[in-house]
């Protein structure tokens, strides 16, 4: 008799989980590589990748409606391409000026914070077109926290304005909570767990803190990342997930010494 379950798809694992408890695209299978680390060059080659395109789409824009710009002036549609010449280049430029001090290690000469925003503007087309190339959304956010991280390295940090305050996710065992408030307690940090970004935020807001560390996955990380870095200095820490997302995540002990020690007054 033919084995009339080979055929059959083999189904999801049946997971101790509460309802919410894991992403809505995660199909079960828990990844090889659950501590990512993805290096930072890779999402500054695709936002460059990125800019281009934009700046492409710009030519072609400006090459639909050149006739027309002709037909009211003969000048007019030289002077739009002019105009638009030098501001692909300042642009260009900006960018290389913000990628090659991180590209090579050296400390930025500006205001962190204009370079944050410049990053995040480019975030939604990176991440489209990193999944056209096979790079999934996990791995580019990895290396944007890792981009991200390098900027507050090399930042001139306030500590004496407010409170460092140590976020952590619902998800995380209780072996690396207890780790990490005994490290915060050397450091004189605040720890508090929040079970999504309007927690956080009305902590920020109680707290006023002047640096953060926030401990999550990527996919919270860079939602949070976008709405406080530009204004507080946040050190961003990716959990790891030997069991899937959401459920008994894990993290390096030394990167929260090591963000703690960054963001600390006697740095």
């Amino acid at each position: 008799m033919a084995d009339e379950t080979k055929d059959i798809p083999e189904a999801r694992p049946a997971a101790d989980r509460k309802l919410g408890n894991e992403w809505s695209d995660w199909d079960g299978a828990v990844e090889s590589q659950w501590a990512l680390n993805e290096d930072q060059r890779v999402f500054i080659g695709f936002a460059f990748l990125s800019l281009l395109f934009v700046l492409l789409c710009g030519g072609l824009i400006y090459y639909m409606i050149a006739p027309r710009l002709e037909g009211w002036h003969h000048l007019l549609a030289s002077v739009v391409l002019v105009a638009l010449l030098a501001a692909g280049a300042a642009v260009v430029l900006w960018f290389c000026a913000l990628a090659l001090p991180l590209l090579t290690g050296r400390r930025l000469h500006w205001r962190v914070e204009p370079v944050q925003r410049s990053f995040h503007l480019l975030l939604p087309l990176v991440f489209r077109l990193g999944r056209r190339f096979g790079i999934s959304r996990d791995r580019m956010g990895n290396s944007f926290v890792n981009l991200s991280n390098a900027l507050v390295r090399g930042a001139r940090i306030n500590t004496g304005s407010g409170p460092l305050l140590v976020l952590l996710p619902h998800c995380l065992t209780v072996d690396s909570r207890r780790g990490i408030q005994a490290l915060a307690e050397r450091y004189g940090a605040l720890v508090h767990t929040v079970p999504g970004g309007e927690k956080a935020r009305k902590l920020i807001h109680d707290h006023r803190p002047s640096r953060i560390i926030a401990v999550a996955c990527e996919r919270d990380l860079v939602a949070g990342l976008q709405d406080v870095a530009p204004v507080i200095p946040t050190f961003a820490v990716p959990n790891c997930r030997p069991e899937g997302p959401c459920k008994n995540t894990t993290v390096d002990l030394r990167r929260i010494e090591e963000a703690l020690i960054l963001l600390s007054p006697s740095r």
